[in-house]
């Protein structure tokens, strides 16, 4: 149904358009009637009508004066003034106010209700299309940044594509911070995106800062800066990373661009913000990485890796696990400096060493160890790995299963650190703020070490584990009894009860509502 209220000093030419007509018959109710401007202004910002029926000339606010505060308070309502032919002045008015339509007293029944129903019409169209253009428009901002990243800054009219999403900043410089997780749903992405411009808009205002969507899981930050060294963008950066962090039980990695003097340069700063983003996996994820860190200290690196590499290779097959995890350290500090690694490169350099690594096991280990790790779970996840870091962690854990299998010891290995975790976690489920990094440096190891460990050993990740906990407890207090969902979700861990009972229904299949009625 849609809203009408109708404003009229007249009393009884206004019960005459409130009564006289068959309003409800034709797809609409009378929300509400007022003698003057000022009663109905408040009428119409609570009610929010679709149209407002109103005399154009009434005592202490006129129609002309409500019209321009429904502007502001009811924008998308739409006005259709009635007057006498003594009050046609005011036509010219109503016309710059954007009135819909100016009808003159006495109005027929028939036609002022046609009047409504084009009015009515006129804003389900408007309300369609806004709609679309919400819907459509982190499409578009994907599309741009696609086209910005194939195309580059010089061929792309920057500004003019940005004016066509309708970005307006103030400058004078702008600048671009890149915000990137693995949260791919759509509904997540979205309480993702809302925590960003949540947080940003403190540190900048709604001129100042805007966040768009780049890519899948991606989100781009643009800036107004007062000039190339304003702080406020390393410090929000910064802050953001901290606090996604405690928000997000995902890995966040933030990657920032230069300022420029120009709104068309800011294609610029997202290119380089974008270099940043795609070092991650040399630079490690999971921090916050700016364009001037990326740049190479020394071209000469690329000849220290192929020495360390063959040097790896020659401790290996001379049996010497001590020395191997020493140049392995050396290596991983030569791929950083080098910065020029691609990822496909890493993955074949950790396929060669694992399958290396392999034989060596097999060569040593005894019955004891005959199952201590499995070779298709760390070719799976070689193949999947992200980071320099991760691939550096399966190698020392390799090399670790190769010492104690060599020399048939049991030293302290990466069993009781995944067991120390596990049970850390089942004590602990119940704190928000309990994340892998925050679970590993309890234990005293590296996160990306610990999170390769849960895989190799469990079969499965920290946070499905994590999930299955808090899920399981979840199910268990609203079997119990008379218990209200969010009190549910403070006691498992979550400080969102949306973001809790999205997690329930797909871990379950149904809401937290639905689940507790099948105990009734």
């Amino acid at each position: 149904m849609h809203k009408v209220i109708v404003v009229e000093d007249d009393r009884i030419i206004r019960r005459g358009i409130c009564q006289a007509i068959p309003w409800g018959e034709h797809g609409f109710v009378i929300a509400g009637e007022a003698g003057d401007g000022e009663v109905a202004l408040e009428l119409i910002e609570k009610e929010q009508p679709q149209v407002v029926v109103s005399d154009i000339n009434m005592p202490f606010m006129s129609g002309l004066e409500m019209a321009k505060q429904i502007k502001d308070r009811s924008p998308e309502t739409r006005i259709i003034f009635l007057t006498g032919y003594e009050d046609f002045k005011y036509a010219q008015e109503a016309i710059k106010l954007k009135a819909f339509d100016y009808l003159l007293k006495p109005v027929d029944s028939e036609y002022l209700l046609t009047k409504a129903k084009e009015a009515a019409a006129d804003w389900e169209k408007e309300s369609v299309k806004e709609k679309r253009i919400i819907e459509s428009l982190p499409l578009l901002q994907q599309k741009f940044f696609q086209k910005l990243i194939r195309e580059g800054d010089y061929r792309v009219d920057v500004e003019k594509e940005l004016l066509g999403l309708d970005v307006q900043m103030e400058g004078p410089f702008f600048a671009v911070i890149l915000v990137k997780n693995t949260i791919e749903q759509d509904v997540e992405g979205y309480f993702f995106k809302e925590k960003i411009t949540s947080f940003t808009s403190s540190y900048f205002n709604e001129l100042n800062c805007l966040v768009m969507n780049s890519d899948i899981g991606e989100y781009t930050i643009l800036l107004s800066l007062e000039n190339d060294h304003d702080s406020r963008k390393a410090e929000l950066a910064q802050a953001l990373f901290n606090f996604l962090n405690k928000e997000i039980d995902d890995t966040i990695t933030i990657t920032h661009g230069r300022a420029y003097p120009n709104l068309f340069e800011v294609g610029k700063s997202f290119l380089e913000a974008r270099v940043a983003m795609d070092m991650r996996h040399i630079m490690g994820t999971g921090r916050v990485i700016s364009l001037d860190e990326t740049v190479s200290k020394c071209d000469e690196q690329e000849n220290l890796v192929l020495d360390l590499e063959m040097k790896l290779e020659n401790h290996i097959k001379s049996g010497l696990p001590e020395k191997a995890k020493e140049t392995l350290v050396d290596l991983s500090t030569a791929i950083v400096d080098r910065k020029s690694v691609a990822l496909s490169d890493l993955k074949v350099l950790g396929l060669k060493f694992s399958t290396m690594l392999f034989f060596e096991i097999e060569k040593w280990k005894k019955e004891d160890l005959k199952n201590s790790f499995n070779s298709s779970v760390i070719y799976k996840d070689i193949m999947e790995l992200t980071t320099l870091t991760e691939m550096i962690d399966i190698l020392h854990i390799l090399i670790d299963q190769w010492s104690t299998a060599m020399f048939r010891k049991k030293e302290k290995n990466y069993y009781s650190h995944v067991d120390q975790a596990i049970k850390y976690m089942q004590g602990d489920f119940h704190d928000s703020s309990l994340t892998l990094q925050k679970v590993a440096e309890l234990i005293h190891v590296s996160t990306p070490y610990l999170s390769n460990l849960f895989k190799m050993e469990k079969g499965f990740n920290f946070g499905d584990y994590l999930l299955e906990l808090r899920m399981k407890k979840a199910m268990e207090l609203l079997g119990e009894g008379d218990i209200k969902t969010y009190e549910v979700c403070e006691q498992v861990g979550y400080s969102n009860p949306q973001y809790f009972s999205i997690c329930f229904k797909k871990y379950t299949g149904v809401t937290p509502a639905e689940y507790k009625k099948k105990f009734k």
